[in-house]
């Protein structure tokens, strides 16, 4: 069977509902990826994403974590680390470790996408206040409550802004 007739087949088990037999067709798509088209290619990269949903969807938050820093990695490698796919890894990163109770860790890579997508967007995106919400949201669970009065009024900002536009 070919990686693409195992990841067809994981997502149809996953639509079903049987979470557990998709994520080892997955598996087994991501290892044939692999082996025959190398760490860099779209194909496996995919692998790797889908592998992510699967594990998240069963509540296997740690193997979650380690197949998304996996794609983090191939990303970095491949797209570098200012390119629309890596930030929104970040995020998926910080969600998970914020799942996990590593709020620290969380808002790191909340302030990594916060940076790169400034850089891809411009400051004053609607994108960039819901960064700024992000981070507000993690500090709020490190009781850090003196910084969030910062954030929270970079978020209001940009919101206003974005609503003035919208009216014109």
């Amino acid at each position: 069977m070919t990686a693409g007739a195992y990841s067809l087949l994981a997502a149809v088990l996953y639509h079903t509902g049987d979470f557990n037999q998709a994520t080892i067709y997955q598996q087994k798509a991501l290892d044939i990826n692999e082996r025959e088209l190398g760490l860099d290619h779209p194909d496996t990269m995919k692998s790797y994403r889908d592998l992510v949903v699967f594990y998240y969807r069963l509540q296997r938050t740690e193997l979650d974590l380690k197949y998304v820093k996996r794609a983090l990695y191939l990303l970095h490698l491949t797209c570098g680390p200012s390119h629309p796919n890596t930030a929104a890894t970040y995020i998926n990163v910080a969600m998970m470790e914020g799942g996990l109770g590593n709020a620290h860790i969380a808002l790191k890579y909340l302030h990594k996408a916060l940076k790169c997508n400034e850089r891809l967007l411009g400051p004053d995106h609607v994108q960039i206040a819901a960064g700024y919400n992000a981070i507000v949201i993690a500090l709020s669970l490190m009781e850090a409550y003196p910084l969030n009065v910062q954030h929270e009024q970079t978020t209001l900002r940009i919101l206003r802004a974005y609503a003035i536009n919208l009216l014109r």
